[in-house]
């Protein structure tokens, strides 16, 4: 028996259908799964900035403000980033996303770093 002769038979042609609908559903799969972790990712990032903007604005702008420098000091930078970290853990678990596990656990302190950065542009 060769190839022609099995595709020409009915259970041949159900046989082909098969792969190739496992082939296109794997394809396809592939394409949807990188969607919802694209869509993971960027809910990550979107609740890790709204965790440094609050903290920015809530407690760096308050101390700030009783500072004739307006400097903080390397404890109270440090307090921030805890804070702000401790917050987009919470925002980004509401959103049932692990944000360490999304972003990286190493990769946090630089994501609030650039997104201290870009606050202070403003």
């Amino acid at each position: 028996m060769n190839l022609t002769t099995i595709l020409s038979t009915e259970a041949g042609i159900t046989l082909l259908g098969a792969i190739m609908g496992a082939i296109w559903t794997l394809f396809k799969g592939g394409a949807c799964y990188a969607r919802l972790r694209r869509r993971r990712y960027l809910r990550a990032i979107q609740a890790l900035e709204a965790a440094v903007e609050e903290t920015y604005r809530a407690y760096v702008e308050s101390l700030k403000a009783t500072r004739p420098g307006g400097r903080l000091t390397p404890e109270e930078r440090r307090r921030a980033r805890e804070m702000a970290r401790a917050r987009a853990v919470a925002i980004a678990r509401k959103e049932g996303i692990d944000l360490l596990r999304e972003l990286g656990e190493d990769m946090i302190s630089v994501w609030i770093a650039k997104l201290v950065k870009r606050l202070k542009r403003r």
